[in-house]
């Protein structure tokens, strides 16, 4: 059984007495993934230690602002990779409005697009 004075929380700690019941159940250890590398769990409080672990190398996040900023490998692990894209096809019903607020938005002339932010900004639904 692993050190329990290395946990910071009290379920934790619980879970680690309930570990010879939970290695019944589950008589193999489990395998936590990430990017390129496989890290073995050996019950409950293995799974706290390796999430705290990956925890404290912290997260990255990277934006884009179009296709050609990145470099192969994330153009490949977000856009080309046949098995994690999936493809919608959209139609569009009214063409003549879509093109109009298609030419506001990403046109050259400015005041119209500034318009359509103003009078559409309140009632925006924004994912946070």
């Amino acid at each position: 059984m692993s050190d329990v004075s290395s946990l910071s929380t009290d379920a934790a700690r619980k879970l680690d007495d309930y570990a010879a019941k939970l290695q019944e159940v589950y008589p193999r250890p489990g395998l936590l993934r990430r990017k390129d590398t496989e890290t073995v769990i050996h019950g409950p409080v293995g799974l706290f230690e390796a999430v705290t672990d990956a925890g404290r190398e912290g997260v990255k996040l990277q934006r884009y602002k179009g296709l050609g900023e990145m470099n192969p490998s994330q153009l490949w692990e977000t856009t080309l990779d046949t098995n994690e894209r999936s493809l919608l096809q959209v139609k569009i019903k009214e063409v003549d409005e879509a093109d109009d607020i298609f030419t506001k938005l990403m046109g050259d002339v400015v005041e119209p697009r500034r318009e359509f932010i103003q009078d559409n900004s309140l009632s925006a639904n924004v994912d946070v």
